[in-house]
């Protein structure tokens, strides 16, 4: 699902930045900025926005970022976006997801993204009855794995190697069509002939790459491409 994003700051520069991290961001819309935060207040109240995430600028005239954090709780989620470290202990008693603190790098916004989608998850996960582990044969031992922490499978001739987040990988005797029939198909997507990828990991997606969290580079196949880029833009950190 896409995750609508709304900015308010009252530097125009730092909006700008913020706008292009966002557009170049699969999983994520922007659907406004303001400088104002008494409109954006009055915009978020009568819902004339909904914004699924909310990038909040602290030092603001007319009422600052902390003020508006508590007087838009409940709809909307925080990530505080300031050049002042002073406030992150105000940030986080107002439920802020995290603090940004400017300047700060794509890769720094990212790392703000997976607490939002952690977050989210672990939300949707207690109002659903989705088993978490995925149980198979392994040399007529039984094997269990949680599913939230596997990152990304290769295939390898017979067998299968399982990367998890814990860095833990397992060599398994199966191929990775059935392993792929075992695993959440909202999550789980086949990348490449020897790849199948867990969509809550994916960081950024560059030419026929995907970039997992940790670094891991995984190609991208021709015959998967199409597919793949139409998930990314419905099931992306769902």
């Amino acid at each position: 699902m896409i995750k609508s994003c709304y900015i308010i700051d009252d530097e125009q520069h730092a909006i700008e930045i913020l706008s292009e991290y966002i557009k170049q961001t699969p999983g994520l819309k922007l659907i406004g900025t303001e400088t104002n935060p008494l409109i954006a207040l009055n915009k978020i109240s009568k819902k004339e926005i909904e914004p699924d995430i909310t990038f909040l600028d602290i030092n603001m005239p007319e009422l600052s970022g902390i003020e508006l954090s508590y007087l838009i709780k409940g709809k909307s989620e925080i990530i505080f976006s300031t050049a002042f470290k002073s406030y992150a202990h105000q940030a986080y008693d107002a439920n802020a997801v995290d603090y940004l603190l400017k300047p700060f790098r794509y890769e720094r916004f990212l790392q703000s993204l997976d607490k939002i989608y952690s977050k989210i998850n672990a939300t949707s996960a207690g109002h659903q009855n989705n088993f978490k582990f995925i149980q198979i044969d392994n040399n007529k031992n039984h094997l269990k794995i949680n599913m939230d922490e596997i990152t990304y499978i290769q295939g390898l001739s017979n067998y299968i190697r399982v990367h998890t987040q814990s860095e833990k990988a397992y060599t398994i005797y199966t191929s990775l069509k059935y392993i792929l029939g075992k695993l959440d198909p909202h999550l789980f997507f086949r990348s490449h002939k020897s790849f199948i990828i867990n969509l809550k990991y994916v960081e950024v997606i560059i030419g026929d790459e995907i970039v997992i969290k940790g670094n891991k580079t995984i190609p991208i196949g021709g015959f998967f491409r199409k597919d793949l880029m139409s998930k990314v833009s419905v099931d992306l950190f769902n």
